[in-house]
């Protein structure tokens, strides 16, 4: 007569079947995250690549504004560890002019002015929202002044008031956008809070701003 099986049995055989699906469980996943991995390495071959023909094609600027970014996001960084937040934008009338522009909140950690300015931007500075006071005659904008001097910036800078209680930002995030520069052909340049610079071409993003948007 054939005898069923007991309940030491039972649990022997639940207990290999569970160690068998963990095992089997850990091998999806480790083949998952090297996967992930491959495909992150080919993204950024294809960065790296894609940024080596942008650099053949426009040479010393570009190159100038990618360094510029980098020196960028490292005095955010210097900003963040001496006030334990990135700086945030805000707009402040003061006799002395308007203060309150990243340009102002991260120059002591910069000290040169040539870094706030891309060599591609046939402004100068002038025209990004950080950048601009107000609009004078024609349209023509004024940039902000204070203690009497211009404070001109090429670059945007994503992070203010507005944009932070719209993304209810409490701490800063891997991808989070810190600066990014509108002032090459075909392509834009995405400095990301990690240290990354993305070379982008222009129509893969709908929208940049604290996030990007495909």
């Amino acid at each position: 007569m054939r005898r069923g099986m007991t309940l030491v049995e039972l649990l022997i055989v639940i207990a290999g079947i569970a160690v068998i699906a963990g095992l089997a469980y850990n091998a999806v996943m480790q083949a998952q995250k090297r996967s992930h991995l491959a495909m992150m390495q080919a993204q950024q071959a294809q960065e790296r690549e894609r940024l080596a023909v942008m650099q053949a094609r426009e040479g010393p600027p570009l190159a100038s504004c990618i360094n510029n970014l980098r020196q960028l996001v490292l005095a955010v960084h210097a900003y963040e560890n001496d006030w334990d937040m990135v700086p945030i934008e805000y707009y402040h009338k003061t006799p002395e002019g308007v203060y309150g522009r990243v340009q102002q909140l991260i120059y002591p950690y910069v000290r040169d002015e040539k870094v706030f300015i891309c060599p591609s931007d046939p402004s100068k500075g002038r025209n990004s929202p950080s950048a601009i006071a107000s609009y004078g005659p024609g349209g023509f904008p004024v940039v902000i002044t204070w203690r009497g001097k211009e404070w001109r910036i090429s670059y945007y800078y994503p992070i203010n008031e507005a944009t932070v209680k719209m993304h209810n930002i409490t701490r800063p995030f891997s991808d989070m956008v810190l600066f990014f520069c509108l002032c090459h052909k075909n392509i834009n340049l995405i400095a990301r809070y990690d240290g990354r610079i993305e070379v982008a071409p222009l129509m893969r993003y709908k929208s940049i701003g604290v996030i990007t948007k495909p």
